[in-house]
């Protein structure tokens, strides 16, 4: 039977590998283990089944195994999936580690599959072996995921590390913050106290602001975009975030005046069959009595305020009594 296995922070729990450093091992118990790390198997774990050098070596030489790492071998030659790549990393590096940034992105589904593999390890480690991004923190312990194996850092800090690198950009965090609260793995509200503790975050300032909007309902980039660059600057009313009704999930809605606004950026709405699907939702909505228009990148981003402009045309034709002004960005066109 599998015993809990323990964390990089020392706690108990199912689903990791149910050896410990210094635990005797026999061959079915190696067996076990390696299944137990996608048949991957670390040399201490060997020497503790009674492995000698030899053994290890003529199952190498002979192609039995294949050696990714100085001490971590494959037991499944040929086998080369994300999971084995990552997981001979952290084997490789050693405990405590954890899987992190674009790595831990990958394993909680925000991601596709970075080319090198990122670990977070406590600072003053050893460097790391060739091929492995290693980051270093003094606050390992609070940030893994205690739940994951492979051991990787909780959603929350996955976000704000990748958020964090000099490589991605403003628009970039917003997009994988609101991506992570859209798929339930997190809510705003999470991101923002795990934020709380990060006085140096690069983006700090930026995302206190940006995790307001995405709390209220904002779940892309665009959506956050709209709501601070077209609504709030120009004095409009923001409407309701992700409202939901019988016609389906709208991006933006406008009771008072019974207005959809469906924000179409790059994610989500491409291709024939998405297109066939917003149709139907703006249909069904014109039934119950609603407007639907649409936003594109180009309107939010690239003339946000021509757009905003039109949208104060759109809200008076259906009732708005309220007053919109210029924005302070040079040549706004707003009513002029």
């Amino acid at each position: 039977m599998t015993q809990p296995s323990l964390t990089p922070s020392g706690h108990r729990v199912l689903g990791g590998p149910s050896w410990r450093p210094g635990q005797p091992l026999d061959e079915r118990g190696l067996a076990r283990l390696a299944a137990e790390q996608f048949d991957l198997l670390t040399h201490a774990q060997c020497r503790a089944a009674g492995l000698g050098w030899n053994v290890i070596d003529h199952r190498v030489r002979s192609g039995r195994w294949t050696r990714l790492y100085p001490e971590v071998y494959l037991t499944r030659p040929g086998r080369d999936d994300p999971l084995t790549t990552m997981t001979a990393a952290l084997l490789a590096v050693g405990e405590p580690a954890a899987l992190s940034h674009e790595s831990a992105a990958y394993l909680h589904g925000l991601r596709r599959m970075p080319p090198q593999p990122h670990l977070l390890v406590p600072a003053g480690r050893a460097p790391a072996p060739p091929g492995v991004v290693v980051h270093r923190t003094r606050h390992l312990d609070r940030r893994v995921d205690e739940l994951g194996w492979p051991w990787r850092t909780t959603v929350e800090d996955t976000v704000l590390d990748c958020a964090d690198l000099r490589s991605l950009t403003l628009d970039g965090a917003v997009d994988l913050a609101a991506r992570a609260c859209a798929q339930r793995l997190t809510t705003a509200r999470q991101l923002a106290a795990a934020l709380a503790g990060r006085s140096r975050h690069r983006l700090r300032a930026d995302l206190v602001d940006v995790l307001t909007d995405v709390g209220a309902g904002a779940e892309s980039v665009l959506e956050v975009r709209f709501v601070r660059g077209v609504l709030r600057p120009h004095g409009l009313p923001e409407g309701v975030g992700q409202h939901g009704s019988a016609a389906g999930c709208h991006d933006r809605v406008f009771h008072e005046q019974r207005l959809v606004v469906e924000l179409d950026g790059r994610l989500g709405h491409a291709g024939w069959a998405g297109r066939q699907r917003d149709s139907r939702r703006d249909r069904r909505a014109g039934v119950e009595g609603w407007f639907t228009t649409r936003g594109y990148w180009t309107d939010v981003v690239g003339t946000p305020c021509v757009f905003a402009s039109e949208f104060v045309a759109l809200l008076s034709s259906r009732g708005w009594l309220g007053s919109a002004h210029r924005c302070t960005r040079p040549g706004c066109r707003l009513l002029g």
